[in-house]
């Protein structure tokens, strides 16, 4: 084999190994609307990052992070609001602002329930 075609081989498997990554959590996957609102599940970096993306029917929006060990724990939650932007992180000594982060993720774990229930609908119908 030459040269040129062991490195088209190489390339092809690389290629073909890397479109495989699909993440740890294909599962929860999602983009579309539960209720009345937008919401979007995404995953980064191979799947080390987990994002939840919610725009809600007032333009809010709020984002909850887990990038941290892929455990579907927020380490954060992102709100904006109009122009202002906040950040509140479950680890603050703060205790109003971990009450915060620690609703967001029941809401986090609250919406993966209702994906993955979309998600198997069709398993269900009969």
């Amino acid at each position: 084999m030459t040269i040129k075609k062991t490195l088209g081989v190489i390339a092809l498997a690389s290629t073909i190994s890397l479109a495989g990554c699909g993440g740890n959590n294909p599962e929860y996957t999602f983009n579309g609307k539960i209720g009345k609102e937008q919401v979007k599940f995404y995953e980064e970096e191979f799947g080390n990052y987990n994002f939840l993306k919610v725009v809600k029917a007032d333009g809010s929006i709020i984002k909850y992070v887990d990038d941290s060990k892929n455990d579907l724990k927020i380490e954060y939650v992102e709100i904006k609001v109009g122009n202002n932007t906040t950040q509140y992180y479950l680890t603050s000594k703060n205790p109003i602002v971990a009450g915060i982060a620690q609703k967001a993720q029941e809401q986090f774990d609250s919406y993966l329930e209702k994906i993955m229930k979309i998600q198997t609908a069709p398993l269900y119908k009969e």
